[in-house]
């Protein structure tokens, strides 16, 4: 073995040089602020087409039955009425709700026939929920339509129904849908060894927790419209997250080759998961195809609460070893969680509440009952199944750190996943953790809301404070993942930018042209951002998963280098110096060595196109296939007044730190934050969906269904912390999902570090804080 000594080290610090970033990390206007906040903006809503017919659902009255007959003779003769669609005239093709491929489906739970995931036609014979579409009247106008439903004649076999999971999963309850066991698809994931870390805890703690429905009540009700031109082309315009997934849908449906559907996204009040669903659009396109007419299908606010998707309901519960340091040994999750009457989503949702979490284990195992209910559909919702298990699991947690003596702060920091760790996000894979903020989230929290200052009782008042960590996705983490990204440099010097990926309001055609025009070396007001067209932009994924940065943004600089690199050899031909020599900066063609310019960009693109040795349009195409998921990572700190006598709670100020590894905006990343902080509120505080006990919905209306007002929210601080992502587009990560995940947890604790108080189910009403704190004194009466 040799002994010569290691040699010596000398580390030279990299050069200074005068290159910056220009456009990334500024916050810039969004590129769409003009048309917004003028009223230019044209929403799907605002589209109103020549010779259009509307689109008037009919739906049942009953939570399950079977459809007789229907008899549409009477409703046919009101002027008017073009046509009446019923579940014996459409297509008896399946599809899953959740829009995704059929080789996705099969891999999420492999042991189920996938004809339980692809589990619905466009009109079921089967209800299994009050308010599913029974009929589609098609009028010349609203009045026309409402008639013709008063004169349908519908008879039903009406059937035993299921309200809730518990019965759902009772020996007397009626089957919905086949399944792995009755009413339930389930799924398991493990790793270590549980039952090993379980004897050598020395604490063990168990809880059950349950966390309510909640629906997104976008600013814009759903709306499609579908127009049919002679030629056979369909155009559809619709509220979608997914144009690409609504366009193969269609497809797979309806038989009308690709080429011959066009699917727009215009601007959007708002998506949250809701427009990730198929929603009417190829139910609006069938009615066009019968009609030859363009027809629109909108729902009323009431609909749209009442039976488009919500955030799955669930009940929790969590068994976690943890040794006299605090150290987690083993963790245990059970989850049931509320389908409603079609798969969808749920499959995707519930398994992943697995698989967000920021702590490091020696063991564990997750198994889940996806139960199947007569409810309408539970979908995807912000977050994606990481509210449910975050606050599930940061309320547990809590409990943990108090009760072994441990500051909530410290207990977390213990148990973080390091860098350089295996990547908590895919549980099966050997991705390796290569940023982690988390830590100095949690520090700078901590400072921000002054952890260690405590304010006196006044009255009935009580103060605490609380908090919570979390980690999110950033893109499909149970899948390949890819975007892709179109350049074209006019002979101005300015460029086009071609990007499937939809701008649901949170501004990623913003970040998009920032990163385009960083790479190009070019200035944003040069940009001009062409998304969500699939007749004309390439092809993506959506606006799902917390994807639109870091996947198309990465598929946007592949396209943006393979432009400058033919904007590089023509700037050669153009000045006659060497191409190693140039690169591009702020609109022009520079020295690389120390940014002297030597052309303009339009200069540059105008030689190319007219007056080179071989002209060309400069235009170049890329595709990115995400090989990892980095996680970004949050802490929520909530400052809170709890009134003992009458139960209220009031949040005084409130903590949001973020690691989101690069902010290509802040001004964007500070917004998210805040609106996701709004629905965390909603979620914790007040937003409940009530159903009775034919699972119909009592309060679809925001007269009854309550969310944040302003004079609701309170001060939020934004802490936006940059640990570098080497994967990302320079360095970024996510945001706009993560920062709604800890926001109900963090309340929680806050409420019991006030009142003492641990209440196991959201959301925290008035009503049911006081009826705990009443408990609480009656029990210390007694003692």
């Amino acid at each position: 073995m040799s002994t010569k000594p290691e040699a010596k080290r000398i580390e030279i610090p990299a050069r200074v040089t005068w290159r910056k970033l220009n456009v990334v990390g500024k916050s810039l206007p969004k590129v769409d602020v003009v048309n917004k906040v003028t009223g230019a903006a044209v929403y799907t809503s605002d589209i109103y087409l020549s010779n259009m017919l509307t689109g008037h659902i009919v739906r049942s009255q009953h939570t399950r039955a079977n459809i007789i007959s229907i008899d549409k003779e009477a409703a046919m003769r009101v002027p008017d009425v073009v046509d009446i669609i019923t579940c014996f005239d459409v297509p008896d093709v399946h599809f899953s709700t959740a829009g995704y491929p059929r080789e996705t489906i099969l891999g999420v739970c492999p042991n189920v026939d996938p004809r339980y995931m692809e589990d619905r036609t466009l009109m079921e014979r089967e209800i299994r929920y009050e308010g599913e579409i029974v009929a589609l009247i098609l009028a010349e106008n609203v009045q026309a339509a409402c008639e013709a439903e008063s004169l349908l004649k519908i008879e039903y076999e009406v059937l035993p129904h299921v309200a809730d999971t518990v019965y759902a999963l009772s020996e007397e309850a009626p089957l919905i849908h086949g399944g792995t066991g009755k009413n339930v698809i389930e799924t398991e994931m493990s790793y270590g060894d549980l039952e090993e870390g379980f004897k050598k805890s020395t604490h063990i703690f168990e809880d059950s927790i349950s966390v309510q429905g909640q629906q997104h009540t976008c600013m814009e009700t759903s709306c499609s419209i579908a127009q049919i031109e002679p030629s056979g082309k369909v155009t559809l315009w619709s509220t979608t997250q997914v144009p690409f997934h609504i366009r193969r849908n269609i497809h797979e449906v309806l038989g009308i080759p690709m080429n011959k559907i066009r699917v727009i996204k215009p601007a959007i009040g708002g998506g949250f998961g809701e427009r990730q669903m198929v929603q009417n659009e190829i139910l609006c396109v069938y009615a066009a195809m019968r009609t030859k007419r363009s027809v629109r299908i909108e729902l009323t606010r009431e609909e749209n609460i009442a039976y488009t998707s919500l955030r799955h309901p669930a009940d929790i519960t969590l068994k976690t070893g943890v040794d006299d340091n605090g150290k987690i040994l083993a963790y245990q999750m059970y989850v049931r969680s509320c389908a409603g009457a079609y798969s969808g989503h749920s499959n995707y949702v519930t398994k992943a509440m697995c698989t967000k979490n920021p702590y490091k284990v020696g063991a564990m195992f997750f198994h889940a009952d996806i139960t199947f209910t007569n409810r309408p559909d539970s979908g995807a919702y912000r977050g994606y199944g990481n509210p449910q298990m975050c606050f599930a699991r940061e309320y547990h947690f809590d409990r943990i750190a108090k009760e072994l003596g441990m500051d909530p702060t410290d207990f977390r920091k213990q148990n973080l996943v390091q860098v350089g760790e295996q990547n908590p996000i895919a549980l099966k894979s050997d991705w390796v953790l290569q940023s982690n903020g988390l830590q100095a989230c949690i520090d700078a929290g901590k400072e921000a809301i002054k952890w260690d200052e405590r304010r006196k009782p006044q009255g009935s008042k009580r103060y605490g404070k609380g908090m919570s960590a979390a980690m999110h996705v950033t893109g499909i983490s149970a899948e390949p993942d890819f975007s892709s990204a179109t350049i074209k440099l006019n002979e101005d010097g300015t460029v086009s930018l071609l990007i499937g990926s939809p701008d649901l309001g949170q501004g990623c055609d913003t970040t998009h042209a920032q990163i385009c025009a960083e790479t190009l070396g070019i200035n944003i007001k040069d940009v001009n951002v062409i998304s969500a067209d699939t007749d004309v932009t390439s092809f993506d994924g959506g606006s799902y998963s917390s994807r639109q940065t870091f996947v198309a943004g990465n598929a946007i600089i592949l396209a943006a280098q393979k432009v400058k690199e033919q904007v590089i050899k023509y700037a050669a031909e153009m000045t006659g110096q060497q191409r190693g020599n140039l690169d591009t900066y702020d609109g022009w063609i520079v020295r690389k060595e120390n940014g002297r310019r030597v052309t303009s960009m339009a200069d540059l693109a105008y030689f190319a196109a007219y007056k080179a040795t071989e002209p060309i349009h400069i235009c170049e195409s890329a595709s990115y296939n995400a090989l990892n998921c980095p996680p970004a990572f949050a802490a929520h700190f909530a400052d809170v007044e709890v009134d003992v006598e009458t139960g209220a709670v009031k949040i005084l100020n409130f903590v949001a730190a973020h690691d989101v590894g690069k902010a290509i905006n802040p001004d964007l990343v500070t917004a998210q934050v805040e609106g996701a902080a709004a629905q965390g509120i909603g979620y914790a505080l007040m937003e409940e969906m009530i159903y009775d006990g034919n699972a119909k919905l009592l309060n679809n209306s925001f007269t009854d269904y309550k969310v944040p007002r302003s004079t609701d929210m309170c001060p939020i601080e934004v802490i936006v912390v940059e640990a570098y992502e080497p994967s990302g587009p320079y360095g970024a990560k996510s945001v706009g999902e993560m920062a709604v995940a800890p926001v109900a947890p963090a309340i929680a604790n806050a409420i019991y570090d006030a009142a003492g108080i641990r209440i196991p189910s959201l959301p925290f009403t008035k009503e049911k804080v006081r009826a705990a704190i009443k408990e609480k004194m009656a029990k210390e009466k007694k003692s």
